[in-house]
């Protein structure tokens, strides 16, 4: 008994070192600030020759820019770790869970645009989200292609992976998301984007699947960007509709129940499912 107890003391206590930390996230939002800051500088200079420098190609470059050298950054540090994968998870999926996941990404948008309709945009924000979300195979790419792919490498596929392996799941969840609330650097999609996150992320934790995450970013981007462009002049989705506040208030909540209803399935069908089908 008394060696058993003299062998556990004597146990070394292994540390969880994978990248990133939560401390580490917050480096990764600082870093983005710094990036976003530095491009701002030649990107001015050029908007003084050339005026349309928020529009076609450029709206494309001036989102994924600054995202992909962070990525850059990011993926050196977290392939250094060896309690990091040398690769990303682009492990396929169930498509079972497909229906539930489009019926999840509804409920969450319904959510968002209440959500987002309690504090108005600024008219600075609410013109760079008009000219994101212009008619033209630049806006498609920029906001339904481009961003679900390179979000979700930075928060899905780096940062919570990493976060995964350092802390209890909800933890690194909760963490995650709040990272990827304060990654688009205002605090009107803070609220709305950790709500995605929390979403997204338990799902990437349940399958692994960062293809999985892409797909319902996608989703849920294409879906915002297809309804904005036939109701271009409504300032409220609710007014589409002529909601008004009782309507609107119990749209929330069903959205809520839905929502939740959605995890419920969720748990149900992936403690039903081997690990090694997963």
């Amino acid at each position: 008994m008394e060696n058993t107890m003299i062998e556990e003391q004597e146990m070394p206590v292994v540390e969880k070192n994978a990248y990133p930390s939560i401390k580490q996230g917050w480096g990764i939002i600082g870093i983005l600030v710094l990036v976003v800051i530095a491009y701002s500088f030649p990107i001015g200079l050029i908007s003084l020759v050339y005026e349309d420098i928020g529009k076609g190609p450029f709206l494309l470059l001036n989102y994924a820019i600054p995202f992909v050298v962070l990525i850059l950054i990011t993926r050196k540090w977290w392939k250094s770790k060896e309690e990091n994968e040398s690769r990303l998870n682009l492990k396929a999926f169930p498509l079972a869970i497909i229906p539930v996941v489009v019926i999840m990404c509804l409920a969450i948008i319904s959510l968002n645009v209440e959500i987002s309709s309690w504090v108005p945009l600024p008219d600075l924000l609410k013109e760079m989200f008009e000219s994101m979300l212009e008619p033209s195979i630049w806006g498609f790419l920029t906001v339904v292609v481009a961003a679900p792919i390179i979000e979700e490498i930075l928060m899905r596929g780096i940062v919570l992976n990493g976060l995964l392996k350092n802390y209890h799941p909800w933890k690194a969840i909760l963490w995650s998301a709040f990272f990827f609330g304060l990654m688009h650097l205002n605090p009107w999609q803070l609220v709305t984007a950790f709500i995605a996150g929390v979403a997204i992320g338990y799902l990437y934790w349940k399958t692994k699947s960062l293809i999985l995450c892409i797909l319902i970013h996608a989703i849920n981007n294409g879906l915002a960007y297809f309804v904005s462009l036939q109701f271009s002049e409504v300032e409220n989705y609710a007014e589409i509709f002529d909601l008004n506040a009782w309507e609107r208030t119990g749209i929330f909540i069903l959205a809520l129940v839905i929502l939740y209803s959605c995890y419920l399935y969720f748990e149900r069908y992936f403690s039903q499912k081997p690990a090694s089908e997963l």
